[in-house]
């Protein structure tokens, strides 16, 4: 968000620690404490939000340096009924998987929570998309597939990742359904 203060303009934003920490110009002098910290409450299951911000600028469209600000910490606990949905689900032969863009700590502990699988898989070993080009690769169910039907769930993704996923699944004859706060 861009805001007009009585000094001039700057911008904040919030966002997964990773990629508030990744815009800061101190990025290297405070990555190992913010990773601690972050990794410290992903453990207890609790998630964490980074807040940053720019310096201000006389004008609009000024240089942005910009500022880690800290770490907001919240809880956010499944739904009473998902566990029995989860399992009834799987009763009925549909394999679930969880895809989140939360910590891998954190999505261990949900699943866990869950009682789904705990074999949850980062984002090393996904296919990324070519924005540029926005073809799809036809080759994604051969060349990651097994992969994804191995893993209970992924986590630390973003949207691409998640469709690419349901993609490489689709390639290779699942039918796929997803559901979810950012996906519905």
């Amino acid at each position: 968000s861009t805001i007009k203060g009585p000094e001039g303009y700057f911008k904040v934003s919030k966002g997964a620690p990773h990629v508030i920490l990744d815009m800061a110009h101190n990025r290297d002098e405070i990555h190992d404490k913010v990773e601690e910290v972050v990794n410290g409450f992903a453990m207890r299951g609790v998630r964490c939000l980074s807040v940053g911000r720019t310096q201000v600028t006389p004008k609009q469209g000024g240089e942005d340096r910009w500022e880690y600000l800290g770490i907001i910490t919240f809880l956010d606990p499944p739904r009473p009924d998902t566990a029995a949905t989860i399992a009834r689900a799987e009763q009925l032969g549909v394999g679930v998987k969880m895809i989140t863009g939360d910590h891998k700590a954190i999505a261990v502990d949900m699943a866990k929570q869950l009682k789904m699988g705990c074999r949850i898989e980062g984002t090393d070993g996904l296919p990324e998309f070519d924005v540029e080009s926005g073809e799809i690769p036809q080759d994604l169910g051969d060349r990651y597939g097994a992969m994804i039907e191995a893993a209970d769930g992924f986590a630390g993704v973003f949207p691409e990742h998640k469709f690419l996923i349901v993609e490489a699944l689709q390639q290779r004859g699942y039918m796929v359904g997803m559901t979810g706060d950012g996906v519905n």
